[in-house]
């Protein structure tokens, strides 16, 4: 005599647990695609990230460059003035350099930000279209599945009835 037959509730409960697992174990297997999807599209907007912040940390080294440049050579305009009015009229004189510096190296640093967001907007939209196609593939894989035995099955009332009794 078989457990099953000696206890058929924890038969029932055996193969819905079997059933259950099956089940788990299926959709674990139809989301793999989906999952690697996005592990590599994170992968993918990291590299595009650590791009973006080493181009900006190296246009920020030439603003503190250009900035160090135009101080000191400040300074020497200071050192060299005979007067008030001469220090004044000197550093005046080197506002529009530096402003035309500083206006450049806002538009450099505006042009990675600018290209990072194309970059990962880029990223997001495969990323998008791959789960799409995923995810349309997986619905017609699922439509094509037969329904496993008891799935569906209503008795006289309408209730759903369990599988296998």
């Amino acid at each position: 005599m078989s457990f099953s037959s000696q206890f058929p509730l924890a038969g029932h409960a055996v193969r819905l647990a079997r059933r259950g697992a099956e089940h788990a174990a299926e959709r674990i297997e139809a989301e793999a695609p989906r999952i690697a999807t996005l592990t590599e599209a994170g992968l993918r907007a990291s590299e595009v990230s650590y791009r973006a912040l080493e181009r900006l940390v190296r246009q920020g080294l030439e603003s503190a460059r250009g900035a160090l440049t135009d101080g000191a050579a400040r300074l020497r305009l200071t050192a060299q003035s005979e007067s008030l009015a001469e220090l004044y009229d000197a550093q005046r004189a080197t506002l529009p350099a530096s402003r035309a510096r500083i206006a450049k190296e806002l538009e450099a640093a505006w042009a990675i930000v600018r290209a990072t967001g194309e970059e990962l907007a880029a990223v997001a939209r495969a990323v998008r279209e791959e789960l799409a196609q995923s995810s349309s593939s997986h619905r017609q894989a699922r439509a094509r599945k037969p329904r496993s035995r008891g799935q569906g099955q209503r008795d006289h009332s309408g209730r759903a009835s369990p599988p296998g009794l």
